[in-house]
């Protein structure tokens, strides 16, 4: 049977140092590649969020130029107050100050019925 001198057992342990050192780095690789396949993933769920939320955006600004386009149109729609308007409800302001039909008609330049009326319906409502 043949000894194995000192050369023989340093290969031989040099040799299990390699094969231990392969392993632990074959084992390095698989988790580093499990570790990639993970990152990929979350990479493409927030990939999938940012067009979400980009779509969301596009969505939102769409609206909102809706939204202004109609204000716009409503704007412009909108009946202008005018001065007659302006009159009347000084008058019935007035009116309801405790004004009489003389002075509506003195301050304002309302007709004598119209400020009659004006005076007749806020003295009614004061009593009831």
């Amino acid at each position: 049977m043949p000894t194995l001198t000192l050369v023989h057992w340093l290969l031989i342990g040099n040799f299990s140092v390699l094969l231990i050192a392969a392993g632990f780095i074959v084992a390095l690789i698989r988790q580093q590649s499990k570790e990639t396949q993970l990152l990929e993933q979350q990479i493409q769920q927030l990939q999938q969020g940012q067009d979400a939320i980009s779509k969301s955006a596009i969505g939102l600004g769409r609206r909102m130029k809706q939204v202004e386009v109609k204000a716009a149109t409503a704007e412009k729609q909108r009946p202008v107050v005018s001065e007659v308007d302006n009159r009347f409800e000084q008058a019935s302001r007035l009116a309801g100050m405790g004004a009489s039909a003389d002075d509506l008609i003195d301050s304002l330049g309302v007709a004598r019925a119209e400020a009659e009326l004006m005076v007749s319906m806020r003295q009614r409502a004061q009593t009831a």
